[in-house]
């Protein structure tokens, strides 16, 4: 994918994932957050989730990691305008390199810059402080892949297997979700969206290849796992 059909898109999200606004304030609210304590995201995008736990938590400090510029200014910009910026760091750097200890840990969509679901979680269970809290979110297969789908999203864990590489990294899983049908719908429009305001014809007609790829291929045989995961 052309760098910038992926700005394009990402532009139209709020989150770059299927998350709901119910799912992500359900996060904010139940995320055992202190004063003074510290918030890590890697792989942050525009890091919106992050800007929301900062701004319900009093007194908490936070860091986004990502390489993507563009992500990284919206970020900046919108802690700016919400008054969090003597709070929220955006640092543009390889998520799989960077080392920092935070209370809460946030990896959403991003374990394929470790190498794949079991280095993403070793590496988080690293960041993550004594008592603290990761919220991990990965794509798995939901039901058995068609080829196409396959050869459009690639190789995926099932839950189950989420799930035990989890345990395996030295994690008790305290929390466990999936994102329903229609946050996939919803994720998925609003990632076209970007693509098809723009007044390049490729653009265009990539949002269009990427609709028929969705509707008539991998719809219903993804899954997103969301899961709340305490060190032991």
């Amino acid at each position: 994918m052309r760098d910038e059909f992926r700005r394009l898109a990402q532009a139209g999200l709020t989150f770059n994932a299927p998350l709901s606004e119910e799912r992500a304030s359900g996060f904010v609210a139940a995320l055992p957050i202190a004063p003074a304590h510290h918030v890590l995201d890697l792989g942050c995008g525009s890091g919106e989730l992050l800007l929301r736990i900062v701004e319900a938590h009093p007194a908490t400090t936070a860091t986004g990691v990502d390489t993507g510029k563009e992500g990284l200014d919206r970020g900046r910009l919108a802690a700016v305008r919400r008054g969090l910026q003597r709070r929220v760091e955006f640092v543009e750097a390889a998520a799989e390199t960077f080392v920092d200890i935070a209370d809460v840990v946030i990896c959403v969509g991003s374990s394929h810059a470790f190498g794949g679901t079991g280095p993403a979680l070793e590496w988080l269970r690293e960041c993550a402080a004594p008592g603290g809290r990761v919220l991990f979110g990965d794509g798995f297969w939901a039901a058995d892949p068609t080829p196409r789908a396959l050869a459009t999203i690639g190789e995926l864990p099932r839950l189950e297997q989420i799930q035990a590489t989890a345990e395996a990294a030295g994690f008790r899983i305290e929390r466990a979700e999936i994102s329903t049908q229609e946050e996939w719908d919803a994720f998925e429009a609003g990632w076209r969206a970007g693509l098809e305001r723009s007044t390049d014809p490729e653009a265009i007609a990539f949002a269009a290849e990427r609709k028929e790829e969705y509707e008539e291929g991998y719809r219903g045989l993804i899954g997103f796992a969301w899961l709340v995961l305490v060190p032991r």
